[in-house]
């Protein structure tokens, strides 16, 4: 049966605030609809007004002919409604098998929990995805990669009639990617209805058959295959402010090696052998389980050497702890911000000055008058956008909570900036404006390390690029080497085998 799904005159309010503005949106079963727009357009406003998760202050929607309950997520769910959230609503103490069929029961053993049961159909689901993930494993203990590939295999495990992907490949490699966009095309294959949330362009010229661009809460464009070129979408979402992501060489390298890396050894990987210069900006690529993650992880001092040894600046390198790192002028931008690098009920003030505290504190004791002044400069010069700095940065975009980040590690001027997917879930504008500052801290003769499941942040931003499999460095290619197909061929020569 095709599904179909019609949304009318949607409005939705924040105070004074017109979040979303929607006269008609139809969405036919069998195609694939890719949704876009800039962090704040309205897209997830828009979907959870079509998943049931917020109620609409006017209008209406109507699946499969059935008008959906305003602001009932149950019965969105019973209308065949399934959504994969960037969020990861996972229980982590659970394992991977019991999150996969939380809320339904696998096998006849009556009220009884039938283990092997649930987890001979937890390797179905995943094998729907060819996703290898020990299903015993605690959900607390898998990747991200890992936590993005359970979340889709249980939305899929659903059978849903519609399906709602909200940026569900940006924690995943190339290969990883492609699997994934595979079953949205088989749903819509089907007459289901599937609406792709992403920020990668390419996917979106590859998946979909109709592009809908939001901006500021309202439906600017909706484009066929044919007239979605990169610069149409990118206008489209942007308005009078597009930005293209420049093409052009990253900023000059100095002799002076900054980090010397031999035969580093840790949880999952080496030995590695790295170097990276004074202005560097060295790429750590690879598929995902190949331990890029791993990596940086281990030059922070968060995964414990086992073997191998470092250099910092000329002076021996040996974190224990993350901290030691910090001190040492090392800088870490997580791949989990939210989790990782952010306290999200913390405000915007705190989250910035929390790693220059010694400086700003006099005598031990924290000068309110001058943090916030130091707040202040550093919000201006990263652009983060906010009311207040008082304001919890968990409420912010995800492009400005990105952007508080670097301008916490930016104010401490670090000797290394280790990132980790630095623009996993931004939109195309703050994309560009991250790209800047990542070139400004080369520019200053920061050396910096960027692991990226994206070839083309790899191509756009490195100087070198290093393909790590199986935890070891695989392949090192050059800037002049450079072409997707050269990256994907060595990201695909040899399969990792490890949490990514």
């Amino acid at each position: 049966m095709t599904a179909h799904v019609v949304a009318t005159g949607l409005r939705k309010r924040y105070g004074t605030v017109e979040v979303l503005n929607v006269d008609r949106l139809e969405l036919r079963g069998g195609e694939v609809v890719a949704l876009l727009g800039e962090n704040g357009a309205g897209k997830s406003t828009l979907v959870k007004v079509l998943t049931g998760a917020t109620a609409a202050d006017e209008g209406e929607v109507t699946i499969g002919g059935a008008a959906l309950r305003n602001g009932d997520p149950a019965h969105a769910q019973e209308l065949g409604v399934a959504t994969v959230s960037q969020e990861f609503p996972l229980v982590p103490e659970l394992s991977a098998a019991e999150n996969l069929l939380l809320g339904r029961r696998a096998g006849t053993s009556g009220v009884l929990f039938d283990r092997r049961a649930t987890e001979r159909t937890a390797r179905e689901m995943l094998a729907r995805i060819d996703a290898d993930i020990p299903v015993r494993r605690p959900v607390a203990r898998l990747s991200v990669a890992q936590r993005q590939l359970v979340e889709i295999a249980k939305a899929l495990g659903r059978d849903p009639s519609v399906l709602v992907l909200d940026e569900p490949t940006s924690a995943l490699g190339p290969v990883e990617s492609r699997r994934v966009l595979r079953c949205a095309r088989d749903l819509a294959a089907q007459g289901k209805v599937v609406i792709f949330i992403g920020h990668r362009l390419d996917e979106v010229r590859e998946i979909a058959d109709r592009v809908v661009i939001l901006r500021n809460g309202r439906m600017v464009a909706d484009l066929p295959p044919e007239r979605a070129s990169t610069q149409a979408m990118i206008s489209a979402m942007a308005g009078d402010e597009a930005e293209v992501l420049v093409e052009g060489d990253p900023p000059p390298v100095g002799d002076e090696p900054v980090l010397t890396v031999r035969a580093l050894e840790a949880a999952g990987i080496g030995p590695v052998d790295l170097e990276v210069r004074r202005g560097e900006i060295l790429g750590v690529a690879g598929l995902m389980g190949s331990g890029r993650s791993r990596l940086v992880h281990a030059l922070m001092g968060a995964l414990p050497a086992t073997a191998g040894s470092m250099s910092l600046a000329g002076s021996p390198y040996a974190p224990k702890h993350p901290a030691d790192a910090v001190h040492a002028g090392v800088g870490l931008i997580p791949e989990d911000r939210k989790h990782q690098g952010l306290l999200l009920d913390a405000s915007v003030r705190w989250n910035i000055s929390l790693a220059s505290l010694p400086r700003i504190a006099k005598r031990g004791y924290l000068r309110p008058r001058a943090e916030k002044a130091f707040t202040d400069e550093v919000r201006q010069s990263v652009k983060v956008r906010c009311a207040t700095q008082e304001q919890p940065i968990g409420t912010l975009s995800g492009g400005n909570q990105q952007r508080a980040i670097f301008g916490r590690w930016f104010a401490t001027r670090p000797k290394l900036l280790l990132l980790d997917e630095p623009t996993r879930g931004v939109d195309v504008g703050a994309k560009a404006e991250i790209y800047h500052l990542i070139e400004t801290f080369a520019a200053q003769g920061m050396a910096v390390v960027i692991a990226s499941s994206e070839l083309e942040e790899l191509m756009r931003l490195t100087h070198r690029t290093v393909v790590l499999a199986g935890g070891r460095v695989a392949a090192t290619l050059e800037r002049r080497e450079y072409s997707k197909n050269a990256l994907m061929t060595a990201t695909n020569d040899i399969p990792g085998g490890v949490s990514a």
